[in-house]
């Protein structure tokens, strides 16, 4: 787990410092991503420079060292992330040549030379990396499959630069860059920024599971290596089909414990985290350490009985912290440090704390229970989702002008409803599902936007977000027919996974210089928990049934059936008063500076939260941190 960065100068344009020292910056500018070593590396050219900040997992020699280059320097590499596979494609093959060093990143290396492009479709990890040709002057750039690792690039004033966080990028000179403002849009909409959008414009996000060739022409090729892969489940028994998901998952865990460091696991006490717990102590008979987290006199937030139960059957070297609020206002008073791309999640801030109290333990590497409830069905609201459908189909049944008469209707109602926002999509002939749409509702963010998007030719729609991953979902080639609890766990993986889920653990963890492994987001078990029938996911109301059953061998009952508890801090409780008092007073000059904002609609939400309507502390929430990261990028 590392920091890649770079610079191809494609114009040859000349440059008032040399581009290993501005790369050398950009590695400044991200050193929590590896603090064991740094290195960067310029061609003999002058052409391109590549820096690399590096976090030791494996092979902890200076042998590990990166950039690193080919035997006949040819090629060079930097590299972020874990090959699971490594030894196993290095004994396929590679079995012939000489290493200088146990690291996967001189494996990929080696390949590379083999096979070229085709590599990151043989590799089982998560990675983002690049590779310089210097015979065909041609820089590689790739990203894994479900985006556990971030890659971001620009290309600006004859320069190409790249980078594992945009603060690199924007610590250059030559970068320039405004607000994005249909990226902010749907960040509003969905509380996270969808791929291939940043707000920053000019800088896009490399989308996962995708190869790009940069020469000095510009980009040459972009395209996708990877999508998961449905098979037909049907044929065979529930129990066989149970047997196949344990399987994957025990492998997916033994898998990810392959480290020199120690590594150790979050736990919260539920199903996800600890079925890894479980896996990894039959695994191994050494010392394991798990964290969990509690709130001080918060009972309704803490789950520290639940995992401290888990701890003690599988015998782990449990830690605890309880946050206070005094933690907690620390903490989100610099989040946007960290946030450079905006996330408005309050799932943050328990695995910030988690971070911390690993890295304080010296535990490098952890294992997660992340992206379970998406690829298998496990949220509550996807049980009330699919209760909708039915009715759904009747009210789409109706003509048009009909519908959009019903959905008005209700909207004078209850405008801040769900079912409105259902009601409405569905008036627009819309997909009436859009998982991860957790930010302001359509008729609220309306009223909310300010002066700045009144100007013509400004009228985004973030239902190109969620059609963008049904037009690909509507391709899939599978051999049965796929429903909505297929969309909902399809679009839960590619979005909410992707944007929001391994965006924050991977900064959060970086943050701390913690590498987190999520072994439920193996890419065989992905395609086999979306290519399972619907009716074995969501059975009888019980969500993730078919996961629950496969578990039964190693969990018990009282584990795998208790009502799911969330991720959930005490935000209202301890920092309304924190959030209101530094909106109101700086609400009139961010709004007077930016036009982002209605300042009458922010004032109406302060209210009705000063009120006691806690269904508004979200909305406060991310108007406090946007107005905050955009001191803290823009000004």
């Amino acid at each position: 787990m590392c920091g890649i960065n770079g610079l191809f100068n494609t114009n040859r344009v000349v440059l008032k410092c040399r581009l290993a020292d501005q790369v050398k910056q950009m590695n400044s500018a991200i050193p929590h991503r590896g603090p064991d070593d740094e290195g960067v590396w310029e061609s003999p050219d002058h052409a391109i420079a590549l820096g690399h900040q590096r976090l030791s997992i494996l092979d902890l020699s200076s042998q590990g060292h990166q950039p690193m280059l080919s035997d006949d320097q040819r090629y060079t590499i930097s590299f972020n992330g874990e090959i699971y596979n490594f030894p196993q494609l290095k004994q396929q093959y590679l079995s012939e040549e000489q290493f200088h060093s146990n690291t996967d990143t001189e494996v990929i290396l080696k390949l590379y030379r083999k096979f070229g492009k085709k590599v990151p479709s043989m590799l089982n990890g998560m990675f983002a990396f690049a590779v310089w040709d210097h015979d065909k002057k041609e820089l590689f750039l790739t990203r894994d499959r479900s985006g556990k690792k971030p890659l971001y690039y620009t290309h600006q004033n004859g320069v190409f630069a790249f980078s594992s966080e945009i603060k690199a990028l924007l610590s250059l000179d030559m970068i320039g860059t405004g607000l994005d403002h249909e990226a902010f849009y749907h960040f509003l909409t969905f509380s996270k920024v969808p791929a291939p959008f940043t707000c920053f414009e000019q800088i896009e996000k490399f989308e996962p599971a995708s190869y790009m060739l940069i020469n000095a022409s510009g980009i040459q090729e972009y395209e996708t290596f990877w999508k998961p892969e449905y098979e037909n489940l049907e044929s065979g028994s529930f129990d066989q089909l149970k047997e196949r998901i344990f399987d994957n998952l025990k492998g997916a865990v033994n898998n990810r414990m392959l480290s020199d460091v120690p590594l150790g696991a979050f736990l919260s006490g539920g199903v996800d985290s600890s079925a890894v717990v479980a896996l990894m102590r039959e695994k191994s008979s050494e010392s394991i350490d798990t964290f969990s987290i509690g709130f001080e006199d918060q009972p309704r937030y803490d789950e520290l009985k639940h995992a401290s139960h888990v701890s003690e059957l599988f015998g782990t070297q449990h830690h605890e912290k309880i946050v206070n609020k005094n933690d907690l206002l620390s903490f989100i008073s610099t989040i946007v440090d960290i946030f450079d791309e905006p996330l408005s999640d309050t799932t943050c801030i328990p695995i910030y704390f988690l971070s911390e109290m690993a890295k304080a333990e010296g535990i490098k590497v952890v294992l997660t229970g992340d992206g379970a409830d998406e690829i298998f069905a496990g949220y509550r609201n996807f049980v009330k989702y699919d209760g909708y459908v039915k009715h759904a189909r009747k009210f789409n049944r109706l003509p048009t002008p009909i519908k959009k008469l019903g959905a008005g209707a209700y909207g004078i109602f209850n405008a801040s409803s769900p079912a409105y926002d259902i009601l409405n999509r569905l008036s627009k002939d819309q997909e009436m599902i859009w998982v991860g749409a957790n930010g302001f509702k359509e008729v609220t963010k309306r009223k909310l936007l300010g002066k700045a998007f009144d100007r013509p030719g400004r009228n985004y729609d973030s239902y190109e977000v969620v059609k963008k991953f049904k037009r690909d979902f509507d391709q899939i080639n599978a051999p049965r027919s796929l429903n909505h609890i297929d969309w909902m766990c399809y679009m839960g993986y590619r979005f909410a996974v992707t944007d929001q889920y391994l965006f924050r653990a991977d900064r959060l963890g970086m943050k701390h210089s913690i590498e987190i492994r999520s072994p439920f987001l193996d890419y065989h078990l992905i395609s086999l928990a979306l290519s399972i029938p619907s009716n074995q996911k969501i059975k009888e109301g019980e969500p993730k049934y078919i996961l629950k059953k496969a578990l039964e061998p190693i969990l018990s009952k009282e584990i795998l059936y208790r009502k799911k508890q969330g991720f959930n801090v005490p935000l209202r409780e301890w920092a309304s008063d924190t959030l209101t008092d530094f909106i109101e007073t700086h609400l009139d000059s961010f709004c007077n500076d930016t036009g982002l904002f209605d300042k009458g609609t922010v004032r109406t939400q302060l209210k009705k939260l000063n009120a006691g309507q806690k269904n508004y502390t979200n909305n406060i929430w991310t108007v406090f941190f946007v107005m905050n990261w955009f001191n803290k990028w823009f000004r």
